[in-house]
C-alpha cells in the first residue's frame, strides 16, 4: 500500500504550531521586546560609532570646572559663556540647564544672564512635564496661563498624539531672552515625542526647536500630517516619520563621537583668542555651528541607558535627536505586521526545510535562513535605519521545526507501525508455513518407516510447494525491513567523485592512480563501459602537474574517421565544403593540458598513423593546413575493447598501442566490487531529494546482479527506484521498484543453503556428494559447500533439541539405514570438533574463545547455531556421541 511521509494531518501539526507559535509572540511583545533591544545593542557593537553631523558642538561641564567653579555653577558664569559664543558668532545656542528657579543670593548674575541671552545668538532653553499622557486632560491653572505664552503658539500644528501635565518652564526672566523653548521629556520606551500638546499649546522637543531656531524658520514652519512632523526652511520642506508622535534615536556613537570641548576650556581659549595668545581649541571653528551646553560630569546630571552607553548623559541624548533631525536617519521599526509576516515565512521555510531534506542539510538550511534575517537585520539597521525583529521570526521558525519533527515522527512512527502490521501478517503466515512443512517432513518419515511410494511422492511434492511459499513469504518479510545503513564502521573512501571500499577491489587501481598522476607518461584506461573511465582520466589530470590547464574530452568511436580527424587537429577555411572559418583542433585547445581520448579501440587503422605522429613528435597538421603545428599534450585514452587482442589480429597498430600503454589502468566492473554496492547506493541515495530507504531484498538483490552496464546501470537503478517509491509517497524501496529482471531473478531466487542440502540429499550424503554438488552449483568452491552442509547439520541439530537421532532423520529425510549412518558419521565429526578444545571447568565467557577458530569458514547466519550447540555441550545438554561402526 502507498504510505504518506508527510500526512494532512501533518500538515496540520505544522500549522497549527505555526499559528501558535505566532500568537505567543504577540502576547509575549513585552518580554521579547527586552531581548530585541539586546539585538539592537549588540547591532550598535557591530557597527561601531559613525560620524555625527559636524554642525554639532557640545560645550559640556565637566568635574574639573565643577571643582574650579563649585556646583551649581553660579550663573555669571553662563552669561561669560554666552557672551564668548556670541564673540565667536555660532549660529544657534542650546542650553539643557534647567533656570527655573532665581539666585536670591545673587540676584545680579540672572539679570546679567537675562541680557546676555537677549544678546546672544538665538538660544533655546529647556523645560519639562511632570506627566506624559495619550488623552488631553484638563489642564493645570498654572499651565492654562505659561501655554498661552507666544514660546507655545505652533498654528501648523495639529493636536500630538501625546499631551502633557505639569509643566515647568525656566524663569520668565530669562524666557523673555529666548529665542525658544523645547521639553526633555522621553516616553517609557525611551522614544522621544517631537511634539507634546496641551490644550491648543504645543511643546517642540529641545533639539527640534534648537534645529528650528538655528534655520531661523518661526514656529508657524513646524507642521504636523497624521504621523508625520515638518519643518519648512528655505523653501524646502523636511518630514520625519513618528510612531504615536515619537521617535526611536539612532544614536551616532558615545558623548566622544561628538566634537566637544570642556567648558572651562572655551572660555579660556576665548579670551587667549582676544589676546592673540595660542588657544588650546579650535574656538574659531565654533562660527556658525549649533552649541548645546550640558553637564558630563558623573552624578551631577542626568544619564540615559543607551546601547552606545549604559550611562550616557542627557546632553549627549539630545545630540544625538538633533543628528537625527539634521540627517534624517531616526530608527524606524518595521512594525509588529511586518514582524509577523516575516516570522510567518522563515517558519515556513525552516520547517518546510526540515522536512524535505535529508540528513544534515535538514539543519543547515534552515539554520542558514535564520542567519541570514539576523545578517539582513544589521544591514537594514547599519544602511537604511531600519530596525527589524529577528527574535521573534527566529522563535518561531524554532517552534514551526519542532511542530514539523513532531509530525514527521508521527508519520513515520504510523507508516513503521503500519508495515510492522503487515510485516508481523506475513511472519505470521510463515511461521504457520514452517510449522506445517515440520509436520509434513515428520509424516514423510513415518511413511518411509512403512513405504509407500505414492504416499511418498505425495509429500514429497507438497513439502517442496511449501517450501517455495516459505521461501516467498521470507522473501517479503525481508522486503519489508530496511537494509543495514552505512556507517562510520564500513570504510568508505572518496577520490575526484569515486566512492570506493579501500580493501575492495577499486582500492588498488585508486591508489596506482595516485602515484602515476604526476608523471607526464601517456596512460592507457582499461575497463568496460560504465566503470568510471573518464572519472579516472580527470582525477590523473587534476593530480599533475597540468591540472590547472585545459581537460579535453573526445569519444573518438561517436565520430566518422573525417570527423574526428578535423575536431582533433583542427581545420583551416575552405578545407572543406561547410568550412568557412579556421577551426583549432582539440589537441591545440588541450596544449598545455591533458586530452582524454575516449574509446581509442574505435578508430580506424589509418587514423591510428596520425595519432601516433602527434604521440611521437607532438606536431600535427590541420586538415587542408600545411602548417606543421607543436603542441605540449599528455594523452590519456580509454577502451572497453581488448586492445591486445586487436594487436593480434592486426586491428590494432602495435606501435600505437606501445605508445599508449605506457602505463595502464585496469578497472574491475562492478560484479566484481560486491562491497562498493551499499556505498555507492548510499551515495547515489544522498543525491535524491527526500530519497527512501533500502529494503535488505533489493540490497541483496542489487549486491547479486551481474550488472552489464556497471556503476552507470546501478545509478539509474537507484533513481528509477527512488522516482517509484516516491511516487507512490513509500520512504522504503521494495523489490517491485527495481528493473522486472532483476525483480524476476529476486522472486525465482533459491538461497543457496537450501540447493546445497538438497543436493546433497538427492546424493544420498556420499562421500563424493561435497564435490559433486560443487560441481552442479557452477562451479562453486568446494570448502564452501562444506561449509554450508556443516552450517545447516548444526542448525537442526539446534531444531531439534540436541537429540541426535532426530537431528539426523530430520537432515537426511530417509529411512535408509546406510545414509543415516552417513549423516551421524559427519555428525560426529561436526559434534566433535565442537568439544575439541572447549574446556567446562572455565567460566562460560572464556571458555567460548575458543568458538573464533572454529567459525572461520563458516557461513555469518550459521554463528549462532555453532555457538549454541557449544553453550547446550558446556552444560551438559549433550555428550559426544559415539563414532558408528562400520564404514559408510
Amino acid at each position: 500500500m502507498a504510505r504518506q511521509a508527510i500526512t494532512p494531518r501533518a500538515l496540520l501539526t505544522t500549522g497549527a504550531t505555526l499559528a501558535a507559535a505566532l500568537l505567543a509572540m504577540t502576547l509575549l511583545r513585552g518580554p521579547l521586546g527586552v531581548l530585541e533591544d539586546q539585538v539592537n545593542a549588540a547591532h550598535y557593537d557591530i557597527r561601531g560609532s559613525v560620524q555625527p553631523d559636524t554642525n554639532i558642538v557640545i560645550v559640556y561641564i565637566d568635574e574639573t570646572a565643577i571643582r574650579a567653579l563649585g556646583w551649581p555653577l553660579r550663573r555669571n558664569f553662563h552669561a561669560l559663556l554666552f557672551k564668548a559664543l556670541a564673540d565667536l558668532k555660532v549660529r544657534a545656542i542650546g542650553e539643557e540647564l534647567m533656570f527655573e528657579e532665581p539666585r536670591e543670593e545673587y540676584p545680579e548674575y540672572d539679570d546679567l544672564l537675562a541680557r546676555m541671552l537677549a544678546a546672544a545668538p538665538p538660544t533655546v532653553l529647556t523645560c519639562y512635564f511632570d506627566t506624559l499622557l495619550n488623552n488631553s486632560t484638563a489642564l493645570l491653572p498654572r499651565d492654562s496661563v505659561l501655554l498661552g505664552e507666544i514660546f507655545f503658539r505652533y498654528p501648523g500644528v495639529d493636536e500630538s498624539p501625546v499631551h502633557g501635565k505639569g509643566l515647568h518652564p525656566p524663569l520668565r526672566l530669562f524666557r523673555s531672552g529666548a529665542a525658544g523653548l523645547g521639553h526633555v521629556n522621553l516616553l517609557e520606551n525611551g522614544h522621544v515625542p517631537l511634539l507634546v500638546t496641551a490644550a491648543n499649546a504645543a511643546v517642540p522637543a529641545f533639539s527640534l526647536e534648537l534645529l528650528r531656531v538655528a534655520s531661523a524658520a518661526d514656529r508657524a514652519a513646524v507642521q504636523t500630517d497624521g504621523d508625520d512632523v515638518a519643518l519648512k526652511e528655505d523653501g524646502r520642506k523636511v518630514h520625519w516619520r513618528t510612531s504615536g508622535g515619537a521617535v526611536e534615536v539612532n544614536y551616532p556613537g558615545p558623548l566622544s563621537a561628538y566634537t566637544g570641548y570642556p567648558f572651562l576650556d572655551v572660555l579660556r581659549a576665548y579670551d587667549d583668542a582676544r589676546l592673540d595668545l595660542p588657544t588650546s581649541i579650535p574656538v574659531a571653528r565654533l562660527r556658525n555651528k549649533i552649541v548645546l551646553i550640558g553637564v558630563a560630569a558623573e552624578g551631577r546630571g542626568v544619564v540615559y541607558h543607551t546601547p552606545v552607553d549604559p550611562r550616557l548623559p542627557s546632553i549627549g541624548l539630545h545630540a544625538a535627536l538633533l543628528d537625527n533631525l539634521l540627517r534624517s536617519r531616526f530608527l524606524v521599526h518595521c512594525g509588529w505586521g511586518t514582524t509577523l509576516l516575516v516570522s510567518a515565512i522563515l517558519g515556513l521555510l525552516c520547517a518546510a526545510g526540515f522536512v524535505l531534506l535529508r540528513g544534515p542539510w535538514g539543519i543547515v538550511v534552515p539554520a542558514v535562513s535564520m542567519l541570514l534575517l539576523v545578517v539582513l537585520s544589521y544591514m537594514l539597521f547599519a544602511r537604511f535605519s531600519l530596525r527589524l525583529d529577528v527574535v521573534s521570526p527566529v522563535l518561531t521558525a524554532v517552534a514551526a521545526m519542532a511542530g514539523a519533527g513532531l509530525a514527521r515522527h508521527r508519520a513515520v512512527r504510523n507508516e513503521v507501525q503500519i508495515l510492522s502490521a503487515e510485516k508481523e501478517e506475513v511472519l505470521h503466515v510463515l511461521r504457520d508455513r514452517e510449522a506445517r512443512l515440520a509436520m509434513l517432513e515428520r509424516q514423510l518419515l513415518d511413511a518411509q518407516t512403512e513405504p509407500s511410494a505414492d504416499q511418498t511422492q505425495a509429500l514429497m511434492e507438497e513439502i517442496r510447494k511449501y517450501k517455495a511459499e516459505i521461501r516467498t513469504l521470507s522473501s517479503q518479510a525481508d522486503d519489508m525491513e530496511e537494509s543495514s545503513p552505512v556507517t562510520g564502521e564500513v570504510s568508505t573512501a572518496t577520490f575526484e567523485g569515486i566512492v570506493y571500499h579501500p580493501d575492495g577491489g577499486m582500492g588498488g587501481p585508486i591508489e596506482f592512480v595516485k602515484k602515476i598522476a604526476s608523471s607526464d607518461a601517456p596512460v592507457l584506461i582499461l575497463g568496460e563501459s560504465g566503470t568510471g573511465k573518464e572519472l579516472i582520466a580527470r582525477a590523473i589530470h587534476r593530480h599533475s602537474t597540468r591540472g590547472a590547464e585545459q581537460f579535453i574530452a573526445v569519444n573518438c568511436g561517436a565520430l566518422s574517421e573525417s570527423l574526428l580527424e578535423s575536431e582533433l587537429f583542427g581545420h583551416e577555411k575552405g578545407a572543406f565544403t561547410g568550412a568557412v572559418k579556421e577551426k583549432a583542433g582539440r589537441f591545440e585547445l588541450a596544449d598545455g593540458g591533458t586530452i582524454f581520448l575516449d574509446e581509442i579501440g574505435e578508430v580506424s587503422e589509418g587514423f591510428q598513423l596520425k595519432l601516433l605522429r602527434v604521440l611521437q613528435e607532438g606536431e600535427l597538421e590541420r586538415v587542408g593546413g600545411t602548417t606543421t603545428l607543436k603542441v605540449n599534450v599528455r594523452v590519456v585514452a580509454a577502451t572497453n575493447k581488448n586492445l591486445k587482442e586487436h594487436v593480434r589480429t592486426k586491428k590494432f597498430r602495435d606501435d600505437l598501442y606501445y605508445r599508449l600503454n605506457v602505463l595502464s589502468v585496469s578497472l574491475p566492473p562492478l560484479r566484481e566490487r560486491p562491497e562498493d554496492i551499499p556505498l555507492l547506493v548510499a551515495y547515489f541515495l544522498s543525491r535524491e531529494h527526500n530519497a527512501p530507504r533500502v529494503s535488505r531484498n533489493v540490497m541483496e538483490a542489487l549486491r547479486e546482479y551481474a550488472w552489464p552496464g556497471n556503476v552507470r546501470e546501478l545509478e539509474s537503478t537507484i533513481r528509477r527506484g527512488a522516482l517509484l517509491a516516491q511516487a507512490e509517497q513509500r520512504t522504503l524501496m521494495t523489490v517491485k521498484d527495481l528493473p522486472e529482471e532483476m525483480a524476476a531473478a529476486v522472486a525465482e531466487k533459491v538461497p543457496v543453503h537450501e540447493q546445497v542440502l538438497e543436493s546433497i540429499r538427492e546424493l544420498g550424503f556420499s562421500r563424493s556428494a561435497v564435490t559433486d554438488t560443487a560441481a552442479a552449483l557452477g562451479g562453486m568452491n568446494r570448502g564452501t559447500i562444506a561449509e554450508y552442509l556443516r552450517g545447516e547439520s548444526l542448525k537442526m541439530f539446534v531444531d531439534q533439541q540436541f537429540d541426535l537421532d532426530r537431528a539426523v532423520k530430520h537432515l537426511s529425510l530417509s529411512t535408509d539405514a546406510a545414509v543415516n549412518a552417513r549423516v551421524r558419521k559427519r555428525y560426529v565429526e561436526y559434534l566433535s570438533n565442537i568439544a575439541d578444545g572447549l574446556e567446562t571447568s572455565q567460566p562460560w565467557e572464556t571458555a567460548r574463545a575458543v568458538l573464533k577458530s572454529k567459525s572461520k569458514n563458516l557461513p555469518q547466519r550459521y554463528h549462532v547455531s555453532l555457538e549454541q550447540c557449544a553453550e547446550a555441550y558446556y552444560r551438559g545438554v549433550w555428550r559426544l556421541p559415539a563414532m558408528p561402526a562400520g564404514k559408510s
